[in-house]
């Protein structure tokens, strides 16, 4: 027997939703291109920040790993709530700030008042970049999260930036050359849809 089981599953009744379907329908997708090596963007003898990059035509992915040598206490210790209270009042030295410029001059951050998942596609500025949280995962002292910025970088490098006032870091950058940038983006593969596929 192969890792993968080879027995059909029992064979189950749905109901189809026709929404669901029209939701479904499959209009393309592509894979990123993968930066080879993860960046370091801060380091201090407390707190170590690393991104890894994914890039496609249309983003730039980027994972942050935050490793603390010791456990937040306080506030620092719980981000989510943070972001809440941030909304509405001046931004707490608790709060890891994270953030992407491109060469041309734009940039998007995780600051609560800049939270692209917020606003409909139909609103958005298009020459402004989104930054929209994909999830994280973690322990007290080790923790990721995923942001799509979109659109990709064009020409010219991209620089990461961090800042944790509360841990001791100052805001720290990290450039990203455009030709390593170049490579990433030209091993993302595309899957197009079927030309005549109907339904």
């Amino acid at each position: 027997m192969g890792f993968f089981p080879t027995e059909p599953p029992e064979p189950r009744t749905e109901e189809h939703d026709e929404a669901w379907q029209a939701y479904a329908r499959f209009e393309g997708h592509t894979v990123p291109g993968a930066v080879p090596e993860p960046i370091v963007v801060a380091a201090t003898p407390l707190v170590t920040v690393i991104a890894t990059l994914t890039v496609s035509e249309d983003a730039l992915g980027v994972t942050w790993h935050t490793i603390a040598r010791r456990v937040p206490t306080g506030p620092a210790a719980d981000q989510l709530a943070l972001r809440e209270v941030a909304r509405d009042g001046p931004l707490p030295d608790e709060f890891l700030r994270l953030g992407v410029a491109y060469a041309d001059g734009r940039s998007a951050t995780n600051l609560p008042w800049e939270d692209d998942d917020e606003v409909d596609d139909d609103e958005r500025d298009p020459d402004r970049l989104s930054w929209r949280m994909r999830g994280g995962s973690g322990t007290p002292t080790v923790s990721t999260s995923a942001v799509v910025v979109s659109p990709g970088p064009d020409d010219g490098p991209v620089t990461l930036v961090c800042e944790w006032p509360a841990l001791g870091v100052g805001e720290h950058r990290a450039t990203v050359p455009p030709d390593v940038l170049d490579r990433a983006r030209l091993l993302a593969i595309s899957v197009e849809p079927i030309e005549d596929d109907e339904g």
